[in-house]
């Protein structure tokens, strides 16, 4: 990577979050990586929120239903990964609230599960390996981030 200046630096920002959705800690970490000191980060950072480059919470809902809709993660590995990028439970709750629909979740803990289960294969009248492919269908889902009282609700639908 070439290092950057303050003027490539801005440049390179500017256009990065004109494409997509960014974070702080994305940006500043390319910046760090270029080159650039921690005080330069910070204030050109500043820049960019003012200038509405960049918003954590416009982050925060697009990353909530990108992964929900596409990578269909639950609420705990959401949290989890925007936590690591920097930002704020309050901020997180919020874009959570306003993106995800009860119904339509469930729908994906749902559809997770359905497509593990078929992929297994198991003696249903076998109680040992029935209650094996429970486990795993609820390790397949829990390692998705779902919560686990919605995972056991839809496991006993779905086994039943």
């Amino acid at each position: 990577m070439k290092p950057f200046n303050e003027d490539s630096a801005l440049l390179w920002a500017t256009s990065r979050c004109a494409q997509r959705e960014c974070c702080r800690q994305d940006i500043k970490k390319k910046w760090m990586e270029g080159g650039l000191d921690d005080a330069t980060c910070e204030r050109l950072l500043d820049r960019l929120e003012d200038e509405g480059f960049i918003d954590e919470a416009r982050y925060a809902r697009a990353f909530v239903h990108d992964k929900l809709e596409y990578d269909h993660w639950g609420r705990i590995k959401m949290t989890q990964a925007l936590r690591l990028k920097g930002i704020g439970r309050r901020t997180i709750d919020e874009a959570m609230d306003e993106v995800i629909d009860g119904d339509h979740y469930r729908e994906i803990l749902r559809g997770v599960l359905e497509r593990k289960f078929n992929s297994l294969s198991f003696d249903a009248d076998n109680r040992e390996e029935s209650y094996k492919a429970l486990q795993k269908l609820v390790r397949h889902a829990a390692s998705r981030g779902f919560e686990p009282e919605l995972i056991f609700q839809e496991t006993d639908k779905l086994t039943e």
